[in-house]
C-alpha cells in the first residue's frame, strides 16, 4: 500500500523520501507489483522508475507499453517457457500526471532541458533544496522548477545536482509532439517506449559517472 505519509494534491502526488531535504519527492508513477493473485501498490520517483527500466533492459526482461503510457515489466526474460509463466511476477507503472495537463510553459521548459540535458544542473540552496534548474544559457526559476519536480517530469539523483528528464517527462513531451502533428494515437506505444528507454539511458549514464567520481 502507499506510504501513509503520501501527500495527494489535485495536480501531483508527493511520496516520502528520507534523502530529500524536504522529506518528499514528486511521484512519477504509481507502482503495482502483482503475482499469483497478490498485489502491492505504492509511488515511485522518476529516478527510481528510470533505473528500474534500465535494469529490466540490461537483464533482458519483457517491457510492454500501453496507449495510456503505463509500463509493464515482467520479472522473466524474453522467451521464457510456459512453465516459467507459473511464477511470473510483473510490475506495472502508471503515470501519475497525464501529459495533457502539461502547459505551454512546462512544455517549453522541458524542451530547453532536453536540448542541454548533459549539462543541465539543479541549483541548490544552503539546505540542499532545489531552487532552480540551469540548462545551457537558460535558467528555470523556482516556481516552474518546483512544478516539473513535483509532477515527476524531472529526475534528480539523490544528494546531487544532476537532473534529467524522467520517463514520465519524456512521455509528456512525446504526447504533445504527437498531438501537435495530429498523428495517429496508435503511434503512442512506440513513442512512449522510446521515451522510457531514453530516460533509462540518461539515468544509467549519470549513475555510472557519479560512481566513477566517488572512486577516484
Amino acid at each position: 500500500m502507499p506510504h501513509p505519509q503520501t501527500r495527494y494534491y489535485g495536480t501531483h502526488i508527493l511520496t516520502p523520501r528520507d534523502y530529500s531535504p524536504t522529506g518528499f519527492v514528486g511521484a512519477a508513477f504509481k507502482e503495482t507489483v502483482s503475482g499469483q493473485g497478490d498485489y502491492v501498490t505504492g509511488y515511485i520517483t522518476g529516478c527510481e522508475a528510470d533505473l528500474m527500466v534500465g535494469r529490466a533492459v540490461a537483464k533482458g526482461r519483457t517491457i510492454r507499453v500501453y496507449e495510456d503510457g503505463a509500463l509493464s515489466i515482467s520479472n522473466l526474460p524474453r522467451g521464457a517457457s510456459a512453465h516459467d509463466l507459473v511464477t511470473k511476477q510483473s510490475r506495472t507503472l502508471d503515470i501519475v500526471t497525464h501529459p495533457k495537463k502539461m502547459t505551454d510553459r512546462q512544455y517549453e521548459d522541458l524542451r530547453i532541458i532536453d536540448q542541454y540535458e548533459r549539462r543541465a544542473r539543479a541549483e541548490l540552496d544552503e539546505r540542499g533544496r532545489t531552487v532552480a534548474i540551469t540548462a545551457g544559457f537558460s535558467r528555470i526559476p523556482l516556481v516552474q522548477t518546483s512544478i516539473l519536480l513535483s509532477r515527476g517530469w524531472i529526475s534528480q539523483s539523490p544528494h546531487s545536482d544532476r537532473i534529467w528528464i524522467s520517463s514520465a517527462g519524456r512521455m509528456a513531451l512525446a504526447w504533445r509532439w504527437r498531438a501537435e502533428r495530429a498523428l495517429s494515437s496508435r503511434l503512442m506505444k512506440g513513442l512512449y517506449l522510446d521515451a522510457a528507454m531514453t530516460a533509462a539511458d540518461a539515468a544509467r549514464a549519470i549513475t555510472a559517472e557519479r560512481a566513477r567520481v566517488r572512486t577516484t
